[in-house]
Order: structure tokens, then sequence, then C-alpha cells
């Protein structure tokens, strides 16, 4: 529900920003924004584990393999994200088109992720560009209309932030904290070891349970507890 309520909004916005010139560029196979790590809440990542087909499965379970084993390099959120692109890889459910097979159940970081430049800009590493290159690259946005200096646009990264926020205070108000990030490895989790049979034991019993597993560092997974 939450889900088609955030595509209505986009919808609004995107009929407006046509309407006033404007021109998102993403499209079926542009793929360059599944090379980037997938951050979602449980409860998104429980819908989507709920329906997997076994293929998919082994497409996540590789995938968390290469995470782990990459694990002794992760040492920050610079590193993760670093790595996740040149040797984690992208997202399992890209298939071989560059069409995502969970694209009616993609959580609301995807679906926020909508771009006014063309789709080759979605896989550049801008560690890796020159400082005249960057400033050229600033020089084209509109800094009315992007999530400055992003080049995606301002109002779905705004939405899509607002409903995971709304998704983290339901699970915080259910169980006294909300976990969240890496959206294949809370798949892995479920799937291997019952997830959602420990987090209504509490926020202590979740983390023994990412200790135990090894993916307790806080640009994997974050446990977040409820605002007072």
């Amino acid at each position: 529900m939450q889900q088609l309520l955030m595509e209505m909004s986009l919808r609004e916005w995107l009929a407006g920003y046509a309407a006033g010139g404007g021109r998102i560029h993403c499209s079926r196979g542009c793929r360059g924004c599944c090379t980037l790590a997938v951050s979602t809440t449980f409860t998104e990542a429980l819908a989507i584990a709920a329906t997997l087909p076994e293929g998919l499965a082994d497409r996540v379970d590789a995938y968390v393999n290469r995470l782990l084993a990459l694990r002794p390099r992760l040492t920050d959120l610079a590193a993760y994200l670093r790595l996740h692109r040149r040797e984690i890889g992208p997202c399992p459910f890209l298939d071989a088109d560059g069409a995502c097979a969970v694209y009616a159940r993609r959580p609301f970081s995807c679906r926020a992720l909508l771009a006014t430049r063309e789709s080759p800009w979605c896989s550049v590493d801008f560690s890796e560009l020159s400082s005249a290159e960057k400033q050229a690259f600033v020089a084209t946005l509109d800094p009315a209309v992007v999530a400055f200096p992003t080049h995606y646009a301002a109002v779905p990264r705004a939405l899509g932030e607002e409903f995971e926020e709304q998704a983290k205070r339901r699970l915080a108000a259910t169980f006294g904290f909300a976990l969240t990030g890496n959206l294949p490895l809370q798949i892995y989790l479920e799937r291997h070891c019952r997830l959602s049979a420990t987090i209504p034991l509490g926020d202590e019993a979740t983390r023994t349970l990412l200790v135990s597993r090894g993916v307790d560092a806080p640009f994997l997974l974050q446990l977040a507890p409820a605002s007072s």
C-alpha cells in the first residue's frame, strides 16, 4: 500500500516535471544505479523474501557470499561503497537484460532514484574523476531540481526518505527498534536464520544474531532504537 502511495505521488511529480520540459533518463535495462548498495527497511526486505523464487534465492546467496568474503576489507562506509561496485557486484535481482526481477516490489530507495542525466552517469565512480571533470558535471545540474550534487531528482529522493522513515517508525513502535540496511543481506538472514523470528525478541537478541554471522558492521545493517 505504501509503495502504491509513493508511486501515485511520483506520477504526479513526473507529469509536472515533463510538462515543464524536464526529462528523466531512467528506462528498462539502463542498470547503472543497480550497481549501488541498496539499503532498505526490514519490512521491505521481508516482503521480497516472502515470494522469492529459488533461482533468485541462489543469486542472493552468491551475492552475500561475495560480501562475506570481502568482509575483512570492509573497514568503513567508504570502503564498503567502493568495493561494492568494484568487487561485490550489482544487485542480485538485476537480470541479464538489465531489468529488475522484483520491480513491482522494489524498495523505496530504488523508486526514489530518478536520473536527470544520461544513464552512464549512474555508473560513474566520482572518486576517480579529476577536479575539472567533477566541476564540469556539477555545472550541468539544476540545483532547483536535483538532490545536489547528484543528478538524481530531489523530490523523489525526499519522497523515498519520507516513506522509509514511516516504515522505520512502524517497526520501532512494534519491536522497540528498527532494522535497516543492505537488502540482499537482510533477505539472506531471513532465509537462513529466520531473522523475523529473532526481531520480536528485541534488539539485543537481533544484534547477537548479526554478530554471530559477522555482519554487525553499521555500514551493513543498522539497529535504530525507538524515538523517545
